[in-house]
């Protein structure tokens, strides 16, 4: 069981970062279709940043921990880069360069208390009055 749980604790993982550091909690609309079109582009970025983390090198220092890249500002970066504009090959990689300057360590054992709590879907009401 506990092997069985392990395997799937990364697919809780990539669902808790598709929500919460991408935003998929909150939908513009209230049509299906419109939703499913959020969904798919909430997992479109997913793979980019997922991908652009797998692609950058983290330098390795002596420091007590290892380090990983943190993956709600590597979305941010991302955003940044839609904004810009500008799909240069240079430019991609200064987004790959920006992301090495947000690292958090990985601390492994470590154990917290989940404080759980239900969340609903926010939706947009003021929309309802047009």
């Amino acid at each position: 069981m506990k092997e069985i749980y392990h395997l799937r604790w990364g697919i809780e993982t990539s669902f808790r970062d598709l929500k919460y550091d991408l935003g998929g909690v909150q939908f513009h609309s209230k049509k299906d279709q419109f939703i499913y079109m959020e969904l798919y582009a909430h997992f479109a970025m997913y793979n980019a940043v997922s991908l652009s983390i797998a692609a950058c090198s983290v330098p390795k220092t002596k420091r007590k921990y290892k380090y990983q890249i943190d993956f709600k500002m590597a979305c941010c970066v991302w955003r940044q880069h839609f904004c810009s504009n500008d799909n240069s090959k240079n430019n991609f990689i200064d987004l790959l360069t920006n992301l090495v300057f947000y690292l958090t360590p990985i601390r492994p054992g470590r154990k917290d208390k989940r404080n759980l709590k239900a969340k609903l879907v926010v939706s947009f009401p003021y929309r309802l009055a047009a």
